[in-house]
């Protein structure tokens, strides 16, 4: 009787210890999942003002000539694109 209960104490122990490192694998996911969120929100905040100053520019400017606003309309478009490919590049990686 005495080595069943030795033979189910190590079951129970290792079924714990299993529990414990799908736990630790599951907070490591998590936590990757959440730096790469941050990454994203932290590019995204930083060329998304940039785009948005562009945009306000083409808006607001009155005295701007058509050629000037297609200027900015193209530095807009280039600022995007950048954007974009940060984005991808950065959901790609994980």
């Amino acid at each position: 009787m005495d080595s069943i209960t030795k033979k189910d104490s190590k079951n129970i122990e290792n079924s714990d210890s299993q529990i414990n490192n799908d736990k630790t694998s599951e907070g490591s996911i998590i936590n990757a999942s959440q730096k790469q969120d941050e990454e994203i929100e932290s590019i995204c905040d930083d060329n998304l003002q940039t785009i948005k100053k562009v945009h306000a520019i083409i808006l607001n400017c009155s005295n701007l000539s058509k050629k000037q606003k297609l200027e900015f309309c193209e530095g807009e478009r280039y600022f995007m694109k950048l954007y974009l490919k940060k984005i991808s590049d950065k959901t790609q990686k994980f």
